[in-house]
């Protein structure tokens, strides 16, 4: 179990300076002098048309180029739902074998520069797809998360009928409210809008040295942006039903403070790749070695952080 930590006062002054400056960084001319709007593709191989209604775009890295068992098993899941995927890599190598090793899950691979993290292969893999105005639901994931831990198909049952156009697993209060977006879903009326369309189309591809002005443009930006434009945004664990005392001085990412009750009480069906990291540093991998080790469904050493400690 990890502690409601307060943040130290540089953390804090730091976060006072990233609010100050972001206003400079949104700006047309700063934006069109020092970001780009485009990305060097080095492969774009499409395996099949489309097939589903579901499009997922999945972003994903590895400093050797190696497919991780984790991730075969998140594509195999995310294919036998019903979904046509398109894999964005940036890893630093592109390795012929491993990427024939799941061509039976994914729809289409891109390698490009990396460059843009997430929001950046997102915006890649929708504007390189064929016909994805056709899709009825496209989901933007990554490979920061193990799991699933279980099935997705009841998440996907309860939100697809539903009123929500913007949903994603967890929301989070940390700078401002936002839905978090390792795992962001759209549907309904938002796929057809221009707005959608305006969002991707007009995004930036952030450098690395910036990477919080991006979350704060796009993940936390992205969610007030929706809201604006008069679309209905929800989250499966909604952090108010976690805990009512909501302080940003302190660190209340839902996915590390309240990690084993939204998995045990709440349906949440991942890990975070960075609160593995953090269990195992503070000798507390034995808490998820534990939750996971009746687990029929998703097994303990896909989670290679475990495996090789």
């Amino acid at each position: 179990m990890l502690k409601i930590e307060k943040k130290k006062p540089n953390v804090r002054f730091k976060e006072f300076l990233l609010k100050i400056l972001f206003p400079l960084f949104k700006t047309k001319l700063f934006q069109f002098i020092f970001l780009s709007k485009k990305t060097e593709i080095f492969i774009n191989q499409t395996f099949h048309e489309k097939q589903n209604d579901r499009l997922v775009l999945f972003s994903t890295f590895n400093l050797k180029g190696q497919i991780t068992k984790n991730l075969k098993f998140y594509l195999k899941s995310l294919s036998d739902l019903g979904s046509d995927i398109v894999l964005v890599d940036t890893s630093p190598i592109s390795i012929a074998d491993e990427i024939k090793s799941i061509q039976p899950y994914i729809k289409h691979y891109i390698w490009r520069e990396n460059v843009g993290y997430d929001f950046g292969s997102w915006k890649t893999g929708l504007l390189e797809t064929n016909r994805w105005e056709e899709y009825n639901q496209i989901v933007f994931t990554n490979d920061s998360i193990y799991g699933p831990l279980f099935s997705l198909k009841p998440i996907f049952d309860k939100f697809t009928n539903s009123s929500y156009d913007v949903w994603g697993l967890t929301d989070s209060y940390e700078f401002e409210h936002h839905i978090m977006s390792y795992f962001l879903v759209f549907q309904n009326r938002v796929l057809s809008s221009d707005s959608f369309k305006r969002f991707w189309t007009e995004l930036r591809h952030y450098p690395t040295r910036l990477k919080k002005f991006l979350i704060l443009a796009y993940e936390i930006g992205g969610s007030k942006y929706w809201i604006q434009n008069g679309f209905k945004v929800g989250a499966l664990v909604e952090y108010q039903k976690l805990d009512q005392n909501i302080d940003s001085s302190f660190y209340i990412n839902p996915t590390h403070v309240h990690w084993d009750t939204i998995v045990k009480n709440h349906g949440f069906p991942f890990i975070k790749r960075d609160l593995a990291k953090t269990l195992i540093a503070n000798g507390l991998s034995n808490d998820l070695e534990n939750l996971l080790e009746t687990n029929q469904y998703y097994h303990l050493d896909n989670i290679d952080l475990i495996s090789k400690s």
